[in-house]
């Protein structure tokens, strides 16, 4: 153990070897061994706790680091978190997705806000660090939780909170299903302690245009049946700026949950189409429209895979073990791709019809 007053202590063995030897030296020898023996002494009694205070510091710098922010074009930011799993809020969302701002000189426009009301504050505190304009709109492109749970800090912004009425109307269900899930676990009111889930206070359908200070910020979503009603992307287009929100995963395993996968696909090949040279993902760094297309391929990759298997005849589970152990699953996530292989096998094992041809997988 350790003795020092800053709650350091010394093994008692390291003491004996500091204190003099005069039992088993003597004379000249072992008045140097004692000398340099108290020298070393000293020089541990005053090392010691300076780094132990240093070691005490390393949280408050190391907390800076857990996420970056990053000027993609003249101000359009992106917050970027590590893939770092928070043990508080929705252990369903226990990822920080990416968000972003962009500063106009009348305002500011946020797009998500991330899983929690903790990584929103560092949001707006990257903002307060290069603006005092206040924070106009904020703009969920979608329900889920790593793109909304945040807005809360935003409401006491006074900004105005917009997003597909779709995606509202998810945003109210989440609610009711919180209220059970709190009643019957015991952990999750602590971990939600301080997070209420703010609804968007404006809705839109189809297309929406911001003109905020010089700026035009496109709204779009896709119409239709399906979860991916809800989603929705921002363009800016003086920056050629993508905000995908959760129809991109750069670097990350997807949550494909109830989205209709083969739908997801074909508005992906829309939006490589678009006249853009930044896309932001729903998790991961911003990427190019290449980007986008290495993570469409993947996701043509996947459903070939499992429709070759599930025609085949294999059960779910042996198609996750056949297709779990090969390398073309991206890194970030890695535990989420169990439940993405399981949802593209219930949705093509429901709609046969839509199956593709068995064959040679897509390129990956």
């Amino acid at each position: 153990m350790w003795i020092f007053d800053g709650g350091i202590q010394v093994p008692f063995s390291v003491m004996r070897f500091l204190m003099p030897a005069v039992k088993s030296t003597s004379g000249t020898l072992a008045r140097r061994s004692a000398r340099w023996r108290r020298i070393v002494l000293l020089a541990v009694c005053f090392l010691l706790p300076t780094a132990y205070c240093l070691l005490l510091s390393l949280p408050l710098h190391a907390a800076r680091g857990l996420y970056e922010v990053r000027e993609v074009k003249p101000n359009v930011f992106v917050w970027i978190a590590n893939d770092v799993r928070d043990f508080q809020g929705d252990p369903q969302f226990n990822r920080a997705g990416t968000s972003g701002f962009i500063i106009t000189s009348e305002g500011v426009v946020v797009v998500d806000t991330t899983n929690s009301p903790f990584h929103a504050r560092e949001l707006l505190y990257e903002i307060r660090q290069r603006t005092e304009l206040p924070v106009r709109y904020i703009i969920n492109t979608s329900a889920d939780g790593d793109r909304m749970l945040g807005n809360e800090v935003f409401v006491d912004q006074q900004a105005t909170l917009l997003a597909t009425s779709r995606a509202r109307a998810e945003m109210r269900q989440y609610q009711r299903e919180l209220a059970g899930r709190l009643a019957d676990d015991f952990q999750l009111p602590v971990r939600m302690r301080g997070i209420h889930p703010a609804l968007p206070t404006q809705t839109f359908e189809g297309k929406m245009v911001l003109r905020l200070g010089g700026q035009e910020i496109k709204l779009e979503s896709w119409l239709g049946p399906g979860p991916l009603t809800a989603q929705a992307v921002v363009y800016v287009p003086g920056a050629k700026v993508l905000f995908l929100g959760a129809l991109y995963e750069n670097g990350f395993v997807p949550r494909v949950g109830k989205k209709d996968v083969q739908r997801w696909i074909e508005i992906l090949r829309q939006v490589e189409t678009w006249d853009v040279e930044v896309c932001v993902p729903r998790r991961g760094p911003p990427g190019s429209k290449q980007d986008v297309t290495n993570f469409r391929r993947f996701l043509e990759w996947l459903v070939q895979e499992v429709a070759n298997r599930l025609q085949a005849g294999k059960s779910v589970d042996e198609v996750k073990g056949e297709l779990l152990s090969l390398p073309n699953f991206p890194r970030g996530g890695r535990d989420l791709a169990p439940a993405a292989v399981e949802a593209v096998y219930e949705q093509l094992a429901g709609a046969p019809q839509a199956l593709p041809v068995s064959g040679k997988s897509a390129e990956h």
